[in-house]
């Protein structure tokens, strides 16, 4: 369970199988192989015909749970393997080796991804990031409250129970109100992809108006932008998804979030 997104750029292989499918495909592909990955590491040298997990599934009558093979999950991924070649040439693949445009942040969200994100957001409330930061959080309404009732429920989550908070004189923004901009506004627009870049630190902080508003020189920079490896790998996924708005920014596609 976590967030799940796609770089919404059209291609022959969303034709084929569609979005949803394509997302289906690659999660039965995943669990497979994040099981396999465990139990080997117990020493279990069983075949994936022999291992059978527990999976809840979601229905329109609720959640209910399937018992399932590991190599009836990999049958069930194998529509994935005639579309790896065409799909890893794909600028959205970014180096994944194929269906890249798809990823998940996995729940519950670590405290070091949330103390990373808030890490990158600007130094100071005079920067260009600054004020358009806090002028769009009290434009739009980023109050954070979705994201605090997931926190307050259990560590479901959030690992932390409480969100981090970064100030700048009398202005302060939370990593709820931080998570509400990037994932509970539902599917991003490349101008928000863009803006939210431009708060993480993709873009420089003290980039000039007149640069951010041109389109050649905007697209020109976040092509160029590269969000270097967190210290902390727990926080991996989360710099996936940031490098992933400069990409939707930069070449003007849709992010599409289930969250």
């Amino acid at each position: 369970m976590g967030i799940d997104y796609v770089l919404q750029r059209e291609c022959s292989v969303k034709a084929h199988l569609g979005v949803e499918r394509l997302v289906e495909l690659c999660k039965s592909r995943s669990r497979a192989d994040a099981v396999l990955a465990m139990v080997r590491r117990r020493g279990d040298e069983r075949e994936p015909a022999e291992i059978v997990l527990t999976i809840a599934v979601e229905t329109p009558d609720g959640v209910s749970d399937r018992e399932v093979s590991l190599q009836a999950l990999y049958d069930e991924a194998a529509p994935l393997e005639a579309e790896r070649a065409t799909c890893a040439t794909c600028p959205a693949d970014r180096g994944a080796g194929g269906f890249g445009c798809y990823r998940s942040i996995p729940y519950p969200i670590p405290d070091a991804a949330e103390a990373w994100l808030m890490s990158r957001l600007p130094s100071t409330i005079e920067s260009t990031a600054g004020q358009l930061l806090v002028r769009a959080v009290d434009d739009f309404g980023w109050d954070g409250q979705q994201a605090a009732a997931l926190r307050a429920d259990d560590d479901t989550f959030f690992e932390s129970r409480v969100p981090y908070g970064v100030r700048w004189g009398a202005h302060e923004i939370s990593s709820d109100q931080l998570v509400h901009l990037l994932f509970h506004v539902g599917h991003l627009a490349p101008t928000h992809s863009m803006m939210a870049a431009l708060f993480l630190g993709v873009l420089d902080h003290d980039l000039d108006l007149a640069a951010l508003r041109d389109p050649v020189e905007r697209s020109r920079r976040l092509a160029a932008a590269v969000v270097e490896p967190p210290a902390d790998p727990a926080a991996q996924p989360m710099a996936d998804f940031v490098a992933t708005l400069a990409t939707a920014a930069a070449r003007d596609l849709p992010i599409l979030i289930d969250g």
